[in-house]
């Protein structure tokens, strides 16, 4: 029996409809790329490093300071008492180049801290440590520069084992990392300490290096007292 007329035309209405369906059907896309990952430590450094690098630039401007200012003559220190979390010692050469190598003839007077801050300036990626070494060099609030005018370094005499003492004879001058004014003068007349002891068999270029490592030990702490008003004195140069 043959379809009706009406019956023909539902099943081409409906065949139409479904022709019309598949053509609006939207084509599959391929997927984006995907966004970079930031990490939280990148984060932070992108923060850090541009205040970092505003620091060391104010490094090499007291270093210019520090130049051109005449020798102390009478001491101005600074009569508020500074935690040792708040300053850094380090002599002038350590200021326009954090990771000055001193020669023979001088003293250890850089810092490490400091040091490790130039090497987070340039860390990629940065790591947690960088952060936190920049977190220090941050908190500082003022720089303690030591001016050498003059080193007697310690002699150590093998066959009568005789020690005789070093002397760091310069100055001190205290900057405010705020705004680089300086805000404390002091004179340096420090020696070795009196704790060293003599070590039978040790080798004299030995017993040398720790007698040097000894000086600025002293010199830092001596120092450090001064700046925490537990001394009224740091010596006087000869």
């Amino acid at each position: 029996m043959r379809a009706s007329v009406c019956e023909r035309v539902s099943v081409v209405v409906v065949l139409l409809a479904v022709l019309l369906a598949c053509k609006k059907r939207p084509e599959p896309t391929e997927p984006g790329p995907t966004a970079p990952t930031v990490s939280t430590t990148e984060v932070r450094a992108a923060e850090l490093v541009p205040k970092l690098k505003a620091r060391m630039d104010l490094l090499s401007t007291i270093a210019k300071t520090a130049r051109k200012e005449p020798k102390v003559r009478r001491e101005r220190p600074l009569k508020t008492k500074l935690e040792t979390k708040q300053f850094i010692v380090l002599g002038e050469k350590w200021l326009d180049d954090v990771h000055y190598e001193p020669t023979s003839a001088e003293l250890s007077l850089g810092d490490t801290t400091l040091s490790l801050c130039g090497h987070a300036l340039r860390a990629t990626p940065p790591k947690d440590d960088d952060l936190r070494y920049a977190d220090e060099c941050l908190a500082w609030q003022y720089v303690a520069v030591i001016r050498t005018r003059k080193i007697v370094m310690p002699v150590v005499n093998m066959e009568k084992k005789t020690f005789k003492p070093g002397q760091l004879d310069g100055d001190l001058l205290l900057f405010d990392l705020a705004d680089g004014a300086i805000v404390g003068r002091y004179l340096l007349g420090i020696m070795n300490s009196d704790e060293l002891t003599w070590f039978e068999g040790k080798p004299v270029d030995e017993w040398t290096a720790e007698s040097k490592r000894d000086l600025v030990k002293n010199v830092r702490g001596v120092i450090e007292e001064r700046l925490q008003l537990e001394r009224d004195s740091s010596g006087t140069p000869d």
